[in-house]
């Protein structure tokens, strides 16, 4: 039998219609979900309860182990890049569980597909609500009002919550998520090209090697990241002070967000290296594994990373 759910937060419409179609029991419910679904939901205690993060990159889930652990499998099944950042005995009773997932960049674009099939829903909805919930509350009024300007709308939003304030800042911001749902190295650069799907960043280095490609980071040396929207790679190049190449560092991660500092996507272990004048190789694939052995990441999505990572061996071989 599968577990009585109560549901909360900005996902739960999605969140919702995703558990309903499964035949899984949504109970006490909002008085907004149950406007939209226009059903009778049924009263009583839950099995598992599902709330946000406080950065709404994700949901908190708490419920008995057993049924934590499968329904932490549901959601990995049907969200390809779902992650599980953190999972721990609840503080003051160690009967529950407390796990932590991450929606990342497909996790999202998934949920909000679901959100459509409910209530009048604009494109990155779930992204934009974490950046700006209130111009994401205006704009899907306006949407409810004229449909037929679903991307005017769409644009409009997208420009006044993401582009001009990236480009106006002239800076970016990485926020590269590890696995364990911390924030890596702080990464900061100079915006050098920007659009609507794909900015450029320049960074200059301190003395020390290069991450991967073990040579010495000489002076005057600097980078160029490429962040394209939706990619499950990140370019990192490097040269040197008169712009000879000295290398360069693949990322294979989630689908890569924008937003107004920058972007965010979660590292999945595995990279792709070039040296200057060298073959490409591949590393940390081990790591990439023992996330799937554990349950972090689905053996789905450890199957996309080396998809993509052989994938981009084999383009740069060709090349």
């Amino acid at each position: 039998m599968n577990a009585r759910i109560k549901v909360r937060g900005v996902y739960s419409t999605a969140i919702t219609r995703l558990l309903l179609d499964w035949n899984y029991v949504v109970v006490d419910p909002s008085p907004r979900i149950r406007e939209r679904f226009g059903l009778d939901f049924p009263e009583g205690p839950h099995d598992i309860l599902i709330c946000d993060r406080d950065d709404h990159q994700g949901i908190e889930i708490v419920g008995e182990p057993e049924r934590l652990c499968q329904f932490i499998t549901f959601i990995q099944e049907r969200l390809l890049d779902a992650v599980v950042v953190q999972l721990s005995a609840e503080d003051d009773n160690d009967s529950l569980m407390r796990g932590r997932i991450e929606f990342p960049g497909c996790s999202k674009e998934t949920l909000d597909v679901l959100r459509v099939g409910v209530t009048p829903t604009l494109a990155r909805h779930h992204r934009l609500r974490a950046i700006d919930p209130k111009s994401v509350e205006r704009a899907e009024i306006d949407l409810q009002k004229h449909p037929d300007q679903k991307e005017s709308i769409e644009r409009r939003l997208l420009e006044e919550t993401i582009l001009m304030p990236l480009e106006k800042c002239g800076t970016v911001r990485l926020e590269h998520i590890r696995p364990s749902g911390k924030l890596a190295r702080f990464r900061e650069g100079m915006l050098i090209e920007s659009s609507e799907d794909r900015i450029v960043f320049k960074r200059s280095f301190s003395e020390g090697r290069y991450d991967g490609l073990d040579v010495p980071i000489r002076h005057g040396d600097y980078g160029l990241t490429e962040l394209q929207e939706g990619s499950w790679v990140v370019r990192h190049s490097y040269f040197s002070r008169d712009g000879k190449p000295i290398g360069e560092y693949f990322n294979i991660n989630t689908p890569v967000e924008l937003y107004p500092y920058g972007a965010r996507y979660l590292d999945l272990e595995v990279d792709v290296i070039r040296r200057a004048g060298e073959a490409p190789f591949m590393v940390d694939r081990e790591k990439l594994a023992f996330l799937a052995q554990t349950g972090a990441i689905s053996p789905d999505l450890e199957q996309k990373a080396m998809e993509v990572a052989e994938g981009l061996m084999k383009h740069m071989a060709a090349s």
